[in-house]
Protein backbone atom coordinates (compact mmCIF):
# COMPACT_ATOMS: atom_id res chain seq x y z
CA UNK A 1 0.00 0.00 0.00
CA UNK A 2 1.62 3.54 -0.61
CA UNK A 3 0.78 6.03 1.17
CA UNK A 4 0.02 9.93 -0.70
CA UNK A 5 -0.71 13.53 0.90
CA UNK A 6 -3.75 14.88 0.47
CA UNK A 7 -4.80 18.51 1.00
CA UNK A 8 -6.89 17.48 4.09
CA UNK A 9 -3.28 15.42 6.03
CA UNK A 10 -1.50 18.93 4.93
CA UNK A 11 -4.06 20.94 6.95
CA UNK A 12 -3.65 18.70 9.74
CA UNK A 13 0.32 19.03 9.49
CA UNK A 14 -0.72 23.01 9.10
CA UNK A 15 -2.41 23.01 12.56
CA UNK A 16 -0.20 20.68 14.52
CA UNK A 17 3.13 23.10 13.42
CA UNK A 18 1.36 26.38 14.31
CA UNK A 19 -0.94 25.40 17.21
CA UNK A 20 0.70 23.17 19.14
CA UNK A 21 4.25 23.45 17.85
CA UNK A 22 4.18 26.89 17.42
CA UNK A 23 1.87 27.67 20.49
CA UNK A 24 5.29 27.10 22.70
CA UNK A 25 7.11 30.10 20.91
CA UNK A 26 3.80 32.43 20.53
CA UNK A 27 3.93 36.10 21.25
CA UNK A 28 1.05 37.43 22.97
CA UNK A 29 -1.34 39.32 20.97
CA UNK A 30 -2.83 41.95 22.59
CA UNK A 31 -6.18 44.19 20.91
CA UNK A 32 -4.65 47.65 21.06
CA UNK A 33 -1.13 47.65 19.58
CA UNK A 34 1.90 48.26 21.94
CA UNK A 35 3.89 50.75 20.13
CA UNK A 36 0.89 52.62 19.90
CA UNK A 37 0.50 52.11 23.69
CA UNK A 38 4.22 53.45 23.70
CA UNK A 39 3.54 56.34 21.46
CA UNK A 40 0.64 57.87 23.85
CA UNK A 41 2.57 57.28 26.71
CA UNK A 42 5.97 58.98 25.05
CA UNK A 43 3.06 62.04 24.26
CA UNK A 44 2.07 61.93 27.77
CA UNK A 45 5.77 63.15 28.66
CA UNK A 46 7.62 59.81 29.47
CA UNK A 47 10.97 59.65 28.36
CA UNK A 48 11.65 56.08 28.60
CA UNK A 49 9.17 53.60 28.69
CA UNK A 50 9.52 50.04 29.86
CA UNK A 51 8.58 46.91 27.26
CA UNK A 52 6.32 45.77 31.17
CA UNK A 53 4.87 49.30 31.45
CA UNK A 54 3.47 49.14 27.75
CA UNK A 55 2.10 45.84 28.04
CA UNK A 56 0.11 46.79 31.80
CA UNK A 57 -0.85 50.08 29.71
CA UNK A 58 -2.67 48.18 26.97
CA UNK A 59 -4.14 46.09 29.20
CA UNK A 60 -5.69 48.70 31.12
CA UNK A 61 -6.54 50.39 28.24
CA UNK A 62 -8.09 47.40 26.63
CA UNK A 63 -10.60 46.65 29.83
CA UNK A 64 -11.58 50.20 29.68
CA UNK A 65 -12.54 50.22 26.48
CA UNK A 66 -14.32 46.74 26.47
CA UNK A 67 -16.40 48.30 29.59
CA UNK A 68 -17.13 51.08 27.54
CA UNK A 69 -18.07 49.17 24.12
CA UNK A 70 -20.23 46.91 26.32
CA UNK A 71 -22.10 49.62 27.60
CA UNK A 72 -22.63 51.33 24.42
CA UNK A 73 -24.21 48.04 23.08
CA UNK A 74 -26.85 48.03 25.81
CA UNK A 75 -27.39 51.81 25.13
CA UNK A 76 -28.27 50.86 21.43
CA UNK A 77 -30.21 47.66 22.00
CA UNK A 78 -32.34 50.10 24.51
CA UNK A 79 -32.75 52.72 22.45
CA UNK A 80 -34.21 49.87 19.91
CA UNK A 81 -30.85 50.05 17.27
CA UNK A 82 -28.50 47.61 16.63
CA UNK A 83 -26.16 49.89 15.06
CA UNK A 84 -23.71 51.92 18.44
CA UNK A 85 -23.41 54.64 17.07
CA UNK A 86 -21.31 58.20 18.66
CA UNK A 87 -23.57 59.31 20.97
CA UNK A 88 -24.21 56.01 22.54
CA UNK A 89 -20.12 55.73 23.04
CA UNK A 90 -20.49 59.69 24.21
CA UNK A 91 -22.90 58.30 27.28
CA UNK A 92 -21.11 55.02 28.19
CA UNK A 93 -18.13 56.94 28.33
CA UNK A 94 -19.47 59.49 31.35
Amino acid sequence: MVYTKTKGDLLYLFFIYFFILGGMMARKVGIIPKASVARILMKAGAKRVSAPAVDAFANVLANITEDIASQAIKIARHSGRKTVQEGDIGLAAK
